[in-house]
């Protein structure tokens, strides 16, 4: 059989679901969760909180996240009663393009480096959705990351595991290799500090968004790029700007499946369950051969169709109806796996879900894309620039193909469940491609096996196709306490199957919020594979 076994290895599962009834937060991040609740605590509600636990793992998890990222929102205003999209991703420099990048000698985009950065969103989508939706302004908001930076945060064992994961990138790089292997790689328990990046922050706190895409932070991030050959401009990163739009969605056991519109993957996730929407009472064999079918095709469909909205040829509407996704599930074969071209590589990210007492809830994912973006960070100012651009196509004609001012097809998927058009599930999850995966997983978990959404996140997972550069590019990589039963049973029909370690980062780092509208009452979970909390008031 096409696996093996390897040892247990990790946190362990079990821990309590948190509950409150005035508000809630949870993020990969115990620090960052401590600084969302407190803004809740004084009186700030769901955005708020949500952005200051950003900011802190903007500091303290820069492996995974950071303001040379994006951010991608959604957002359900009880006011009105209507959950809205924020698109916080950035474009390509103007002046780059496919042909500019393929006459460097490039036959497909470069993973790393200069070429891959965009302009960063986050911290436009910041003040954006926080004017929208916020009653805090970003000065009082950053003050917990601010001081982080400046004074120091303790490395744990995740951050140490990917500076470790990526020693090579941290010391190709002048200034990383002083914020974060200056007398050795930063280990657990080690104190880092990132004073530019504080100063940055600061000038953030004092004088807006502008103060990040105009000014010497911008300057600083142009000249880093043009002497790298990127030719990003003050002009590129002042055009930055937060797109409200509205969410796709699909109905299923009553409910919406509500995600991010292109250019994010979002719709993969409700393509996935409303294909597999009468398999609920499968075995567990049947549907984990059925969801991993059903998601080759929603990723053939993302990768032929989604882009930049303004790039393609027409909206992706079609593909959530349901005779055509009833039109998909006929071309899965029960008992044989279908094989298909390697779908993109990993990356790294973080998922942040608050609810606070008025009903607001808020799904925010925010990237650099892979572990420290593109390795690059801006002289001067401790901002590690993102590597989004990587994901953008070079044959022309494509609708993912480079262009100046583009945005490229984006990973971040932010999600909801909503019953009667209000929030019942609030998640998200780290993984690149395994975003979509752990999402249909969560919902499964919860609504058709009956589990409490800790359980459901601590649950074993699989992920198809996690990391395009390995041997098992076309492999369900499952974890180790995965049902030996379901492995062997996927193998007899042609899966290859890898078995990696309990709780291994291949596997995101989920969080969901469950509503229980009719008590009043919030369950939080986070999850065991990363430094995660769930905490309400």
């Amino acid at each position: 059989m096409p696996f093996a076994h390897v040892l247990v290895m990790g946190a362990i599962r079990g821990r309590a679901v948190a509950r409150s009834a005035s508000g809630m937060l949870a993020s990969p991040h115990a620090l960052a969760t401590a600084a969302g609740v407190d803004v809740l605590r004084r009186g700030g509600n769901a955005v708020d909180a949500a952005i200051a636990a950003n900011a802190v793992l903007a500091v303290v998890y820069p492996a995974s996240c950071g303001i040379g990222g994006d951010a991608l929102w959604l957002v359900y205003d009880p006011k009105t009663h209507v959950t809205i999209a924020y698109n916080g991703s950035g474009r390509a420099p103007e002046a780059l393009d496919a042909a500019r990048v393929r006459a460097l000698g490039f036959e497909a985009m470069p993973v790393r480096g200069a070429l891959t950065v965009t302009t960063p969103g986050c911290v436009r989508s910041w003040e954006d959705v926080g004017r929208a939706h916020g009653t805090r302004d970003l000065d009082e908001l950053l003050v917990p990351a601010q001081a982080y930076a400046r004074d120091g945060f303790v490395v744990t064992d995740v951050l140490a595991y990917f500076c470790a994961a990526n020693e090579a990138l941290l010391r190709a790089n002048p200034e990383s290799e002083r914020l974060f292997a200056s007398g050795g790689l930063a280990r657990a328990g080690d104190i880092v500090r990132n004073v530019e990046l504080a100063e940055s922050l600061g000038a953030i706190r004092r004088g807006g968004a502008d103060a990040f895409y105009s000014g010497p932070i911008a300057r600083a991030i142009c000249d880093t790029l043009n002497a790298l050959g990127n030719p990003m401009t003050l002009d590129d990163l002042a055009a930055q700007a937060t797109e409200r739009m509205t969410p796709v969605s699909v109905p299923w056991k009553g409910l919406e499946v509500a995600a991010h519109p292109p250019n994010s993957q979002g719709a993969v996730a409700p393509m996935v369950l409303g294909m597999l929407r009468d398999d609920g009472a499968a075995g567990d064999a049947d549907w984990t051969h059925f969801a991993v079918e059903a998601i080759k095709l929603a990723f053939d469909a993302r990768d032929a169709r989604f882009a930049e909205p303004a790039a393609m040829e027409r909206a992706i509407d079609d593909l959530l109806q349901p005779e055509s996704l009833a039109a998909m599930r006929r071309r899965i074969d029960p008992q044989r796996t279908l094989s298909r071209a390697a779908v993109a590589g990993g990356s790294d990210t973080i998922a942040i879900v608050a609810v606070d007492a008025e009903g607001r809830a808020v799904s925010l994912i925010e990237s650099l894309y892979m572990n420290f973006g593109s390795g690059i960070v801006a002289r001067g100012t401790g901002i590690f620039l993102q590597n989004r651009g990587a994901y953008f196509r070079l044959e022309e004609g494509h609708p993912n193909v480079l262009g100046g001012g583009k945005r490229p097809l984006h990973t971040l998927s932010p999600g909801m469940l909503l019953r009667d058009g209000r929030p019942e599930l609030v998640y998200g999850t780290m993984g690149g491609d395994g975003q979509p995966q752990t999402q249909v997983q969560l919902a499964h978990g919860i609504y058709e096996r009956g589990l409490d959404v800790q359980r459901a996140l601590d649950a074993p997972r699989f992920v198809y196709g996690r990391d395009s550069e390995s041997a098992f590019a076309d492999s369900v990589r499952v974890e180790a306490s995965f049902d030996p039963v379901v492995v062997a049973d996927l193998c007899g029909r042609g899966h290859n199957v890898e078995i990696l370690p309990d709780f291994d980062h291949a596997f995101g780092h989920a969080h969901a919020i469950a509503i229980d509208r009719e008590r009043g009452t919030l369950a939080g979970g986070a999850d065991p594979r990363a430094d995660s909390l769930a905490l309400g008031l």
